[in-house]
């Protein structure tokens, strides 16, 4: 019987080649879905638990399953962030919505948060410019974004959300 011997370079060389094609194949995470949020379309329940943590509470979504509210400071302001979920625990919208006792603190958050999703996503594709409410949507593949107020004399309140590309409406003509 022969026997092989390979140089130790040789050996070597070939050991770091294959951990090297071991390390291509790795794929990298989703990116998060909003600025005001870790979670991705693909995070389970149990994962926006685990980064959010356990002190929310729940109402029925209007995707067919459970919201999971938590409070969340975005850009300076106490809100509340929501994990709307469909019938099969599937994250179909996340939002942060905040209220205000000022209208022009309200506006002026507005305009923040719209200028940031402008220079991102460039022009908004709808405005509604309604006396009590107003908002802005950009209609996109990845999934929409609508950044919407309301004011009444009772509420002045702004939301701001990530649509999953599944209930993302098209744009209209």
């Amino acid at each position: 019987m022969k026997h092989i011997t390979f140089p130790i370079p040789l050996l070597l060389l070939l050991t770091c080649f294959t951990f090297l094609l071991g390390g291509c194949q790795k794929t990298e995470a989703a990116p998060p879905v909003s600025p005001f949020s870790n979670a991705t379309w693909d995070d389970t329940k149990e994962e926006i638990i685990n980064k959010e943590g356990t002190d929310y509470t729940t109402y029925d979504s209007v995707y067919g399953g459970i919201c999971y509210t938590y409070p969340k400071e975005y850009e300076g302001h106490e809100g509340t962030i929501k994990y709307m979920l469909d019938e099969n625990d599937r994250l179909m919208c996340i939002a942060w919505t905040c209220s205000s006792e000022s209208e022009d603190q309200l506006y002026s958050l507005y305009d923040q948060i719209q200028q940031s999703i402008y220079e991102l996503n460039g022009e908004i594709s709808y405005e509604a410019n309604e006396t009590s409410n107003y908002g802005n949507v950009w209609y996109r593949e990845e999934g929409n974004i609508v950044l919407s107020t309301m004011v009444t004399s009772s509420l002045k309140a702004l939301q701001y959300a990530y649509l999953h590309p599944e209930v993302s409406t098209p744009e209209k003509e």
